[in-house]
């Protein structure tokens, strides 16, 4: 009797570990999907100027998922003229206190590695930081699978008139603001990251015209605009829904001044 209520036993739980199993296949439960952060020593800095980037070389076989990198940013006007290497609160703060603020926000998720970002999108967005685009190129092409172990410099050369810009494999292409998907008409129209009297001015930070500036009140003297990026590896599931990797801080770099 013993030995038959065993094996009655073996399999009941036999079958309940069938059934459980294509319960879990029948709900559609996937294997979760992560991607690594672009690492911080992989940037290197000069001064506020220019910034180089090593992206990593994924194994697009297990990361499948990988579609490309995103560059995201936001812009401050200040009446602050620096010429260092900015990566101190206090440099951050005399440009802009939101510069201040958004950093503060948003440095819990880049640097530590117990936080799980389940949309960066949002993140960003709610800080108005938007993907940086480029001149007469798909800036998610240009960063996608081919661009996967190579190395990109984002340069913002202070000579007036010399357009910021972005180069990867001797291939170079002016930096251009985003529209938030039309959602913003920004001005200048040519969208350059300069300088311009038409990006500084107080008026035209709302969020019909330059929805990706942070304005800085009472300044009464001459007006500088600086521009703070991250990197973010960027996939897709099965639904095409947006995976995202942990941010990385690249940068805060001046905008030169437009050529007249």
């Amino acid at each position: 009797m013993l030995v038959d209520g065993l094996e009655y036993m073996s399999k009941y739980y036999f079958c309940m570990l069938f059934f459980l199993g294509l319960f879990f296949c029948s709900c559609g439960i996937e294997d979760y999907l992560f991607l690594y952060p672009v690492d911080k020593g992989n940037i290197h800095l000069e001064l506020n100027t220019r910034a180089t980037i090593n992206l990593p070389a994924l194994n697009t076989n297990e990361y499948y998922y990988f579609t490309n990198f995103t560059l995201y940013y936001r812009i401050y006007i200040s009446d602050r003229s620096l010429t260092n290497e900015i990566n101190t609160y206090e440099d951050r703060n005399g440009i802009n206190s939101a510069l201040s603020s958004d950093y503060s926000v948003i440095e819990p998720y880049a640097s530590s590695e117990n936080v799980t970002v389940s949309n960066v999108g949002s993140l960003f967005s709610n800080r108005r930081y938007y993907a940086l685009q480029l001149e007469s190129a798909n800036i998610d092409r240009v960063l996608g699978t081919g661009s996967l172990g190579r190395q990109i410099t984002l340069e913002f050369d202070p000579f007036p008139g010399t357009r910021p810009s972005l180069t990867i494999e001797q291939q170079t292409y002016p930096l251009i603001r985003s529209t938030g998907n039309g959602s913003f008409s920004p001005v200048p129209t040519n969208r350059y990251f300069f300088n311009a009297p038409e990006l500084n001015r107080s008026e035209n930070v709302i969020a019909t015209i330059n929805a990706d500036v942070a304005d800085k009140t009472n300044v009464s003297g001459p007006r500088y605009t600086y521009v703070s990026l991250y990197i973010v590896v960027t996939g897709s599931d099965s639904n095409y829904t947006p995976i995202y990797s942990r941010p990385t801080f690249v940068g805060i770099f001046r905008l030169p001044e437009p050529s007249y």
